[in-house]
């Protein structure tokens, strides 16, 4: 039986877990507030409470770290600081493995990476992200791809949707959508889920790979749908001069996995 830990059981590591633990695998799972553990354990998951703020954290992080697979899944915080906490936070964290030689080590990234390019963007392009925390994840993917002693596989998600995580909240709150002819990168919890399952199954390892729905419908569309789908007005739409967006390929993820997606058009999802 292999081990996988998945460092931040939150929104989409929780159902990973659950996930893998389904598969057969034995399942490590972290969170930052003890009330969680209970569940985790519930759930046929070996809970750990570990911090990395940035020195890590916790009970048992030797037995956490010794996995076969580690899943790092937690965001850069917002903060003035952000590019170098989020290095200090991976370093402590790599140095916290007790034997990471041949571990296979899945980093959660985002295509905040890519700058608004105004057209198609890939894993090889030459990126200067727009936003701080793009900084920061592109510093910490590339301190994890060069470490010489793990194996690091980094995945890039688009916006994350599915379940909770509607844009009729969006809607409701907001009432205005800008740039509304712009295209949206976006991709769904369960494919998240059968993508980081794809990746553990064929060992796929030392790449990066963009995690995004094969459509790309605008703004306006998706926003639209969303509120007749809820029965309510649409937002009003308000587009800035000049708009800026990138299109985010998802073609070396499919074509290196094989990988169908459960929802390619985030138009289609029920």
């Amino acid at each position: 039986m292999r081990t996988v830990s998945i460092l931040g059981c939150g929104w989409l590591g929780e159902p990973l877990a659950i996930s893998l633990k389904e598969a057969g695998f034995s399942v490590r799972g972290s969170a930052r507030n003890p009330e969680k553990l209970p569940s985790l354990l519930e759930k046929g998951i070996e809970p750990y409470l570990i911090e990395i703020s940035p020195e890590v954290n916790g009970e048992n992080t030797d037995k956490f770290f010794s996995s076969d697979v580690l899943f790092i899944n937690f965001p850069p915080e917002r903060r003035n600081d952000i590019e170098t906490y989020h290095e200090k936070q991976i370093e402590n964290l790599i140095e916290a493995i007790p034997d990471p030689r041949r571990k296979m080590v899945i980093f959660a990234s985002s295509t905040s990476v890519y700058p608004n390019t105004n057209g198609v963007v890939k894993e090889e392009d030459s990126l200067r992200p727009d936003k701080q925390s793009g900084k920061a994840l592109l510093r910490v993917e590339k301190l994890l791809m060069e470490h010489p002693e793990t194996d690091t596989t980094v995945i890039r998600f688009s916006g994350l949707i599915g379940y909770d995580r509607a844009p009729i909240k969006s809607i409701r709150r907001k009432k205005l959508v800008l740039n509304p002819d712009c295209p949206l990168n976006l991709i769904h919890r369960d494919d998240c889920i059968g993508i980081v399952r794809s990746i553990i199954d064929l060992d796929v390892r030392n790449t990066t790979l963009n995690a995004t729905c094969d459509e790309h419908p605008t703004r306006r569309e998706y926003y639209s749908r969303e509120a007749r789908k809820h029965g309510i007005p649409p937002p009003l739409f308000e587009t800035e001069n000049p708009p800026e967006y990138k299109i985010v390929s998802n073609e070396k993820l499919k074509e290196t996995l094989g990988y169908r997606l459960v929802y390619p058009d985030p138009l289609g999802i029920p």
